[in-house]
């Protein structure tokens, strides 16, 4: 049986939510908590499930599902689990009368395991009893076999529900490839109510889960000098004209997968518009919003840029847009901290005195005339200062900005040459990816 990774996190948590759900009903007939262990599906043999439940004698029960999802749900209970469950409910006299109890504490779990399944997909679930003939089964071996597992082993989702000093039951849901296929084949309700089939869900999600792999190992491995955000920022005021900063936010996500044509463009001071032609995630996942692309943009601006921000989808294509076009709001306070040079500081110190005329400004600051004409473009567009024809006068935004600025002005800062380099990037991750061990899935950490 062939099964991606995904796909088996997905069944996964699908017998999570039966047995949650189980527990909860031992937990009420025994008027106790009862917690269950962390899950393992897996495709094991016969064999393989004598050993996890033990080679002591116990009490074993039954149950297949029908209708729109089939399988089959085993509960084996140790002699001394069954007979604390026997005594927590009132006490039995004989083995007969304890095997009866199981029997019946069984059947309440497997219709709550069933009624969640059936709730979780909005289907049809019911509970049954096999037939089995008794008489020839004297092992799990033998049980596995009469309910038609293979010799090569079946798909089994397994947990074990327990308190703090012993295990009550083991539950383990066996799945063939018929059942499989009838869980992955059920209907649901996509995004915006878009009919999906579960595996399809599965199948969207799997790829969207890739790209956003790659969109982390790229974060992860860029570092965005402090001088290059201020440029960035400064060079907005011109359209981001030759942005370092722009493309290299471009490539990232377009090498991600994030969409076939990605762009950057100013709208006005402290806000982006970042369009997505041929956006992959809306193609995997039909009907829904470009969250991913949202939380990619966000990071980057986070993580890399140390700037807040805020990210909302205002185009989907999805929703008849022509493209998918994100919105991008920075906080100005994080923008003010990292946007002023020294020569911004010389100019606006000057200007805290009184509005002064641009010849007088050049002359006074000591500055390249084009430096201070660079730093004024820069300035008016922030709204930091105005210009009245040749009169510069600073705004009371720009007093704020000014004692702000004295105060964020770094000193010193490190510069990185290379540090938008495409290939150097891709080789650290590379080079990370072989050096780190082989990670495991959170369930079995």
């Amino acid at each position: 049986m062939n099964l991606s990774s995904f796909a088996k996190d997905a069944l996964r948590e699908v017998g999570n939510i039966g047995s949650s759900h189980s527990a909860g009903s031992l937990s009420e007939l025994l008027s106790s908590k009862v917690e269950i262990t962390p899950p393992v599906i897996d495709v094991i043999a016969g064999g393989e499930v004598a050993k996890r439940v033990g080679e002591e004698q116990m009490i074993v029960s039954a149950y297949t599902f029908g209708d729109e999802i089939t399988g089959t749900l085993l509960f084996f209970y140790p002699l001394t689990g069954a007979r604390a469950v026997g005594r927590r409910m009132g006490g039995v006299s004989s083995v007969a009368e304890l095997d009866s109890l199981i029997q019946e504490v069984s059947r309440k779990m497997a219709d709550s395991f069933a009624r969640a399944i059936s709730d979780f997909f909005s289907v049809e679930v019911r509970v049954s009893s096999p037939k089995l003939d008794e008489s020839r089964i004297g092992s799990v071996q033998e049980l596995l076999t009469a309910l038609g597992m293979g010799a090569n082993g079946a798909l089994f989702f397994s947990t074990s529900l327990q308190d703090s000093t012993l295990t009550y039951c083991h539950l383990f849901f066996y799945l063939n490839e018929e059942d499989v296929g009838r869980i992955m084949n059920v209907e649901l309700q996509g995004f915006e109510g878009e009919p999906l089939n579960f595996s399809e869900l599965i199948g969207s999600f799997e790829k969207v889960f890739e790209v956003e792999e790659r969109v982390n190992d790229y974060l992860e491995a860029v570092t965005i000098p402090a001088q290059a955000t201020r440029e960035f920022l400064r060079s907005s005021a011109s359209g981001l004209s030759g942005c370092r900063v722009r493309r290299l936010l471009e490539e990232v996500l377009t090498r991600s997968g994030i969409g076939e044509r990605i762009s950057l463009e100013v709208k006005e001071p402290l806000k982006y518009v970042l369009r997505v032609e041929g956006c992959n995630v809306c193609r995997m996942v039909q009907g829904g919003a470009c969250h991913t692309t949202s939380t990619a943009v966000g990071r980057f601006f986070m993580e890399n840029m140390k700037i807040g921000v805020t990210v909302r989808e205002v185009e989907c294509r999805n929703s008849g847009g022509a493209a998918c076009v994100h919105e991008i709001a920075l906080e100005q306070i994080d923008v003010f901290s990292l946007l002023p040079t020294a020569g911004d500081i010389v100019l606006l110190s000057l200007l805290e005195k009184g509005p002064m005329d641009l010849q007088e400004l050049i002359r006074r600051s000591e500055l390249p005339a084009q430096e201070v004409e660079d730093s004024l473009k820069v300035l008016e567009y922030y709204g930091i200062v105005e210009r009245k024809g040749e009169r510069v006068v600073l705004t009371s935004l720009g007093e704020v900005f000014l004692t702000f600025a004295r105060n964020a002005y770094p000193a010193k800062e490190e510069y990185e040459e290379g540090w938008d380099d495409i290939a150097e990037i891709e080789r650290r991750i590379e080079l990370r990816k072989q050096s780190e061990p082989e990670e495991k899935a959170p369930w079995e950490t």
